[in-house]
């Protein structure tokens, strides 16, 4: 999501319009406080202060910033919209949601959040003048409670990771995600560890901020399947060290059982980078599995470790093209045409004379 909100600000910079960001001011995963005000890459963060957790929180100070926009794009499904969505009538502010998801990443709960979604979204929802939806997936969950449902998928920076300069040397296998339960790293391991026995050099690199604590069990995990020695635990990179480590990378793979949208397969297709993800929705709606990608079970280590192996065995002319019809389908993502798409959802829902 903050990857999200950082290219679409820098897009409406480019294109003329003011853009700050509003959030709370503490890291959700290690509860490290924020400064209240940053100016980042020529955006403003405007850092609240809160009550409750990462599962639910209160900022109510948001209500005062309100009166220095023209528009309020929320991103999520938190406290934030149904303050909003519900107060619509006393701030009367022209107000857009992108979902990412809703909260449904997790099983924490399902039966409380099937229940909230119907009750409580759907009112605050009814104060929202239009619901981007993420993915497809996305538009079909949120049109069940509104009828006032676009679908704009996620954009990326297209140009940046089609520059990407590949020099692939051996095998080496990419995650690039939060480390979080719903990402299934163990699974990722479970499956490398068979694909190991077939190629004893290859190598996985998994990059990404240790969201939940896990890294420490994930690691105890890799030195008992005996790979410790062939995983390489990142953490979080600069972008350029991104770039890098994408530009060496022979596959991409995710084992992740949830995605509101896989930005970052989506990103490495850009790169002309194979991707091996898991067979749900967000990937189904990006990879055409035997075209420009392949999909498998990583519930199923055999499986999901044949279908690397698979990839990995590639002749590379056939690779290369497979590469070629990756990078074709992740264009459609480029920031610069969805940016386009979102401030002409802007237009139509601001007042008349003010979406110049």
């Amino acid at each position: 999501m903050e990857t999200y909100v950082a290219g679409l600000c820098r897009q409406l910079q480019l294109r003329g319009h003011r853009s700050d960001v509003a959030t709370l001011d503490y890291l959700f995963n290690s509860g490290d406080p924020l400064p209240p005000y940053e100016h980042i890459d020529g955006i403003d963060v405007i850092r609240l202060p809160s009550r409750g957790n990462a599962r639910y929180f209160f900022a109510p100070r948001l209500l005062e910033l309100l009166p220095r926009y023209d528009l309020v794009h929320v991103h999520g499904v938190d406290f934030f919209v149904d303050m909003l969505g519900t107060l619509k009538i006393i701030h009367n502010q022209p107000l857009v949601l992108s979902t990412h998801g809703g909260f449904f990443h997790t099983q924490w709960f399902p039966s409380f959040k099937k229940a909230y979604f119907n009750t409580a979204t759907r009112l605050s929802l009814k104060g929202v003048d239009r619901v981007i939806a993420s993915s497809p997936k996305d538009e079909e969950l949120f049109s069940r409670i509104t009828d006032n449902v676009s679908l704009v998928e996620n954009g990326i920076d297209f140009e940046l990771f089609s520059g990407v300069d590949r020099k692939v040397r051996g095998e080496v296998l990419v995650f690039v995600g939060r480390i979080s339960r719903n990402k299934r790293v163990d699974h990722l391991l479970e499956a490398f560890a068979i694909v190991r026995e077939r190629r004893p050099r290859a190598r996985l690199v998994i990059v990404g901020p240790d969201w939940e604590g896990l890294g420490e069990g994930l690691e105890q995990q890799a030195r008992s399947l005996g790979i410790r020695e062939s995983v390489t635990f990142a953490g979080n990179l600069s972008q350029d060290n991104l770039l890098k480590t994408l530009a060496g990378a022979s596959l991409f793979v995710s084992a992740s059982e949830y995605e509101a949208f896989g930005i970052s397969a989506v990103e490495a297709m850009a790169a002309g980078i194979i991707v091996v993800v898991n067979r749900i929705r967000a990937f189904q709606d990006i990879v055409n599995d035997g075209n420009n990608g392949f999909l498998t079970d990583f519930s199923d280590s055999p499986v999901a470790a044949e279908a690397i192996d698979s990839a990995l065995g590639m002749r590379e002319a056939a690779a290369a093209r497979m590469g070629l019809r990756a990078k074709k389908a992740a264009c459609r993502y480029d920031w610069r045409s969805v940016a386009g798409e979102i401030i002409a959802i802007y237009q139509q829902v601001l007042p008349a004379g003010d979406n110049g």
